[in-house]
């Protein structure tokens, strides 16, 4: 059991490309290709998914197909297909081979079958060129479908009426527009009653895998209201960004954690809501369950305090849009945040406990030297004490600002990346179906080394958290953190190397610490100190920062070390006592 699930992980999860876990597929949709081309598919999984020899031996490519066999034909003979008169198929970026092989399959047994695509993978102009493409295929709904859905299956004759609705009339590809953006709260709760009752028939391991790691979506909004960046395209299937209000999501994570005993979930949206979230946060916590939560959230959005109140809520783990350590680079990208903000959300999320599963985005068209160092010298204020990165090597994404004007971002041209020019036919290709590109650059800038970057940060860490786990001694197991004393603060800094640095804030300096606990700008603390000189802030701030006790950028302040009292769920009286008798 546990074996399919690391199997499954680490073909979808970097550093191996997301399409892998689908590759297989390409056998039942294109027989002939994938006889051309097996070989291809066996020295891409061995070379390329297949890094770790012990993992391989484990888990070998015939292994792959012959599980993947397995599947496909489980799902083709386990299901009652007469008693449906449509199927449908919501897709996203992953997962457009495996249902074409279940489509296909059940147009050859059946033809009067009606056969719906949906989700962002056939959204717009994806839709059309899936529907011209493939044959089998009857309808696409592009954008909110709940109204589409119902209308073709109660009123199906009408269907040329039904709006986000796709289909062939002859050889035209027709595409009704939207008449209304669907309000998320006028929406019932989802039923997973069906999903429950095909569980039950599924193997024992699958079963167990599920009651272990398995997790129910709540959807909290769609569209993203920054919705700016240039790499992303994860908007194009809503044209207006909506979101619940508290009380229904609330409601709907009451019910279903009733319904089906369940306790993690999974927030679908692509933040946080974007003002009540800690409403949110305070009406889940009465709920008083011990939840597990995933979300995703934008960094600059949440104070530590908010951060203490998300992880007693039950969120365990959140995915933070981070991307880089540069200014430039986030300029470039959009983002509409700060590298202090970046820098923000690690800590807290490190005091607090909270997994954060973020991404550092590299190899834009337009990337430059000045990005790499500036990440690196940056990087190099926390990668002892706070988590590294998962790596998320840059692809033009179909939609995306890069990919509507690449020129703009020092691309000369578009390529079909070459996991799709395994898997698709190359006439298939160039019906423009791919959803990642690749590309060539217009003017060379040069090549910088991220990948030994980001290793360096992840062994390090590794060594540090091993030996903590070793000596289980409290001066292992943080390698940059303070305690607060009342009326001072003594910080200790492993940064440079297993001497302890201990620096100790008298009353004043302790009072400038802290208000940097959350980004400050300079003209609110010279409101706050107004008492003092400017020129013993100024003093105190720099000295601060000489001994990268805070980080600085554009006048703004936070401090670097974790709370202990955070860390440990200690009275700060407590563990002044605790430390100060060990130092």
């Amino acid at each position: 059991m546990l074996l399919i699930y690391c199997n499954y992980n680490s073909l979808i999860y970097p550093p191996n490309d997301s399409y892998s876990a689908q590759a297989i597929f390409s056998k039942y949709v294109f027989p002939d290709h994938w006889e051309k081309t097996k070989s291809r598919f066996k020295e891409y999984f061995n070379n390329t998914i297949l890094k770790n020899k012990g993992f391989q031996e484990a888990f070998q490519f015939e292994n792959y197909v012959q599980q993947t066999d397995s599947f496909y034909n489980w799902i083709i003979e386990k299901t009652d297909w007469k008693a449906y008169d449509m199927i449908g198929f919501t897709l996203n970026y992953g997962q457009l081979l495996p249902s074409l092989a279940i489509a296909k399959k059940i147009k050859e047994v059946d033809p009067e079958k009606k056969i719906i695509l949906g989700g962002s993978r056939t959204v717009g102009n994806l839709g059309t060129k899936v529907l011209e493409t493939f044959d089998y295929v009857d309808f696409i709904v592009s954008g909110d479908g709940e109204e589409a859905l119902y209308l073709l299956a109660s009123d199906y004759e009408n269907y040329e009426s039904i709006p986000n609705l796709m289909y062939r009339v002859g050889k035209e590809i027709i595409s009704n527009e939207p008449n209304s953006v669907i309000d998320l709260n006028s929406l019932p709760i989802p039923s997973f009653d069906p999903f429950y009752e095909e569980l039950q028939l599924a193997f024992d391991d699958v079963k167990q895998c599920f009651s272990l790691y398995g997790k129910l979506p709540i959807e909290i909004s769609r569209g993203c209201w920054w919705n700016k960046c240039t790499f992303c395209n994860l908007n194009l299937q809503h044209s207006k960004y909506r979101e619940k209000n508290i009380d229904k999501i609330v409601e709907e994570i009451q019910f279903l954690s009733n319904k089906h005993k369940m306790l993690a979930f999974q927030m679908i949206g692509n933040t946080l809501p974007k003002k009540d979230f800690r409403t949110l946060f305070e009406k889940i916590r009465k709920l008083d369950r011990d939840f597990s939560f995933f979300v995703e959230a934008r960094a600059g959005q949440l104070k530590s305090d908010d951060y203490a109140l998300l992880k007693e809520a039950g969120f365990t783990t959140i995915q933070i849009g981070i991307e880089t350590f540069s200014q430039n680079y986030l300029r470039k990208m959009n983002k509409g945040v700060r590298v202090i903000d970046n820098i923000a959300s690690l800590k807290f999320c490190k005091e607090y406990g909270i997994l954060n599963n973020y991404n550092l985005i590299y190899n834009y068209p337009n990337e430059e030297r000045i990005d790499y160092d500036e990440s690196k010298k940056n990087i190099n204020f926390f990668k002892k004490f706070l988590d590294p990165p998962n790596k998320s090597h840059f692809v033009v994404e179909f939609g995306s600002a890069v990919y509507n004007n690449f020129e703009k971002f020092n691309v000369k041209k578009l390529e079909f990346t070459n996991i799709d020019k395994m898997m698709f036919p190359e006439d298939i290709l160039k019906q423009g179906i791919s959803f990642f590109y690749n590309f060539k650059k217009a003017r060379d800038l040069g090549e910088n080394d991220w990948d030994q970057l980001i290793e360096d940060w992840r062994k390090e860490h590794e060594q540090l958290a091993g030996e903590g786990i070793k000596t289980q001694d409290v001066l292992d197991k943080l390698i940059f953190f303070f305690i607060d004393g009342g009326n001072f603060i003594k910080i200790y800094d492993k940064r440079n190397g297993q001497n302890v640095v201990i620096y100790v804030l008298n009353e004043v300096e302790r009072e400038i610490f802290l208000s940097c606990i959350d980004i400050i700008p300079f003209k609110e603390l010279q409101e706050k100190f107004d008492h003092l000189p400017e020129y013993e802030l100024v003093a105190i701030l720099r000295s601060f920062e000489k001994n990268e006790i805070v980080f600085v950028e554009d006048n703004h302040y936070l401090s670097l070390p974790l709370c202990y009292s955070h860390i440990y769920k200690i009275s700060p009286r407590e563990e002044s006592k605790e430390i100060i008798a060990e130092a």
